[in-house]
């Protein structure tokens, strides 16, 4: 894959296109969870599976050579449907409609690196299962010499992906650029971050501000052709959303997480992917 960026155009915002694949998640009548008393309790779309809402979001969740997500955020979707004794169906969408796609009761759960903010959390309960943070990518060249998320953008080009964090905190920078006395960000927002990494590394943008985890991917993948400048800032939880109303998944995903952490799983899980600094146990 490495080199790559295959452009996929999904639907977008509160009108986005689910499209639908099937993952099996082999899970057997004897598997531990909440599952155990029936998953009617858990108010299901679909009886027996765990629908997830997800998109393409690398490294967490990206295209494998089969064309089919992977990552370790659809690994860990795994995991919780396999607790509960369910299997895990994925409906894929436009980052800006995830949160749509849930409150339409399309899917039962959001997993894609969706960020815990509190005006996310009048909307939907999470189960914590990553850190992340932001960083700003450049090319290799960086001729307009960006030294992070900071004032060094001012007045610059920049490309984020719409609806997520990233986008949210180039237009507060720009904000704060115009408070300054310097110039406003001349922001771009696109549907993925394939778009936005090919239009640094051919010169359309100067820099694009997304997931600190995004730019160490497009890093590799890019074989070095963007770079992240400067360290990420703003560390912050990552998690699995589900309805307010709908508590009883949230309390079963909740448990499901802890027996994924206490059986090793988890560990294995961010040991296989290389994503070790995004253990949410740190520390406890």
């Amino acid at each position: 894959m490495t080199g790559r960026f295959p452009i996929r155009r999904i639907a977008g915002a509160v009108a986005a296109l689910a499209v639908a694949a099937a993952l099996a998640a082999c899970s057997s009548p004897g598997s531990s969870g909440a599952a155990a008393s029936g998953d009617g309790a858990l108010g299901l779309v679909k009886p027996g599976r765990l629908t997830v809402c997800t998109g393409d979001s690398p490294p967490n969740i990206y295209y494998d050579e089969n064309n089919e997500l992977t990552g370790v955020e659809i690994d860990m979707a795994n995991a919780f449907a396999d607790n509960l004794g369910l299997k895990t169906e994925l409906a894929e969408y436009a980052f800006a409609g995830l949160i749509p796609a849930l409150q339409a009761n399309q899917c039962d759960v959001i997993m894609g690196s969706l960020y815990i903010k509190p005006e996310r959390e009048e909307i939907a309960n999470f189960v914590p299962y990553l850190y992340s943070g932001t960083g700003v990518g450049v090319s290799k060249e960086n001729p307009e010499g960006v030294t992070g998320v900071d004032d060094s953008l001012c007045g610059l080009k920049v490309v984020a992906i719409t609806g997520a964090t990233g986008g949210n905190g180039a237009e507060e920078l720009s904000k704060k650029c115009e408070a300054d006395g310097e110039k406003a960000l001349n922001l771009t927002l696109v549907d993925e971050g394939t778009a936005a990494v090919q239009q640094v590394i051919t010169g359309q943008q100067d820099a694009f501000i997304d997931t600190s985890e995004i730019m160490d991917f497009y890093h590799r993948e890019s074989d070095g052709a963007l770079v992240m400048a400067g360290e990420p800032v703003g560390k912050i939880k990552i998690g699995a959303a589900t309805l307010k109303g709908n508590t009883a998944l949230n309390e079963a995903l909740d448990a499901a997480m802890q027996q994924i952490v206490d059986d090793g799983d988890y560990a294995a899980l961010l040991e296989k992917w290389g994503v070790q600094s995004a253990d949410i146990t740190a520390g406890e």
